[in-house]
């Protein structure tokens, strides 16, 4: 089975590529709970558990969307190889 994960670290992309991308899968994997939720869960629902999980993954993709920026333009530019 194919791994998305497993594709993205052995792949020869810069490792601020590598983290940027594995932040856009926990957005991913964080909003899809609430996503599914809204769309085919009850109208009257409060997911507030749900609610909290996409905003503490939001939060820490953020984090490491602004690492893995740091990390590109540091290899592009600073790094001597």
């Amino acid at each position: 089975m194919w791994n998305p994960i497993r594709a993205v670290l052995r792949s020869n992309s810069l490792r601020g590529i590598k983290i940027i991308a594995l932040s856009l899968m926990l957005v991913l994997v964080c909003a899809a709970p609430i996503m599914l939720y809204i769309a085919l869960g009850p109208e009257d629902g409060n997911p507030i558990l749900l609610g909290w999980l996409f905003a503490a993954g939001a939060m820490v993709a953020h984090i490491g969307f602004f690492v893995g920026i740091v990390l590109v333009i540091w290899d592009v530019y600073f790094a001597k190889k």
